[in-house]
């Protein structure tokens, strides 16, 4: 088992599950859950480590108070046994109406979770058995959590990237307030990330109608400059006289003054076409000249 570090996102979530389990039933479960994912036999016993004090102390708890014997020596700091025939362990996950407490004694047996400040999403559960992690995997996935297994090194591990995945187990663990805290990460982080890319791209607009208004400016000023005036019409040349007096005038804002104030019916998509006219008027003027 990983040794878990106070401070992170999976301690928490164990410290919480394991205090929520507190009926013999839910018990029962939880160590059974525990030993099926994390325990190895050895002469007759189930051979388990948990490297958390406060985990270590609370499993110890529980074995006492289901009143089963646990085998523990001197040299044994993060080391427990049960004796086999002890603690009956079905072989098949049959645990009906306390699969929660199973699957959370399953996380807190070889469980892993990232880091709430992490950007990237990740679950993982390894054993040594991989018979039993097969057996884990196929249970949770027929609730569809989409657990993919690979080998790393001695071990076998299964997992899961998807946020609202990691939120569902949580929730299937009894997790509540892990659920909630990273819930409402997820929906800040989210919110940060879509307020971010609206900014990004108010920037790349604001950046293209400042382009587009020196390009306009330029022209305009260049027929003036060069006695183009003839090859447009009275209302076009209005347009280009109000824009250059008012250069953050946006083509919405075109439209309705010369709508308004000059009785000049013209849309969006004219404006547009004259402006492109004045473009193309400048652009041949300076390939003659």
């Amino acid at each position: 088992m990983k040794k878990i570090h106070r401070n992170s996102f999976s301690w928490e979530v164990k410290k919480e599950v394991i205090n929520n389990v507190t009926k013999n039933q839910e018990i029962i479960a939880f160590i059974s859950g525990l030993l099926y994912s994390s325990a190895e036999i050895v002469d007759d016993a189930y051979v388990f480590m948990i490297k958390n004090e406060y985990i270590l102390d609370k499993v110890i708890r529980k074995f006492k108070k289901i009143k089963v014997n646990i085998i523990s020596k001197s040299n044994w700091k993060t080391k427990l046994a049960v004796k086999v025939k002890d603690f009956k362990l079905s072989e098949n996950i049959e645990y009906k109406d306390y699969l929660t407490s199973f699957f959370a004694g399953v996380f807190c047996g070889s469980g892993s979770i990232s880091g709430k400040e992490s950007t990237s999403y990740h679950l993982e559960i390894s054993s040594h058995n991989t018979q039993h992690l097969q057996k884990i995997q196929e249970k949770l996935n027929q609730y569809e959590f989409g657990f993919h297994m690979l080998k790393r090194k001695n071990k076998s591990i299964i997992y899961i990237k998807h946020k609202d995945k990691l939120i569902d187990f949580l929730s299937a663990i009894g997790a509540k307030n892990s659920w909630y805290k990273l819930q409402n990460l997820i929906i800040e982080r989210d919110f940060k990330n879509v307020t971010n890319r609206i900014n990004n791209i108010d920037v790349s607009n604001l950046n293209k109608i400042a382009k587009s208004t020196l390009k306009h400016n330029e022209n305009i000023e260049y027929i003036f400059e060069n006695n183009l005036k003839d090859q447009f019409n009275e209302n076009q040349l209005k347009l280009f006289e109000l824009k250059l007096r008012n250069e953050g005038l946006s083509f919405t804002e075109l439209v309705y003054i010369l709508n308004s104030e000059y009785a000049i019916p013209i849309t969006k998509s004219g404006v547009n076409h004259w402006f492109r006219k004045l473009e193309k008027t400048v652009l041949k003027h300076k390939e003659n000249h």
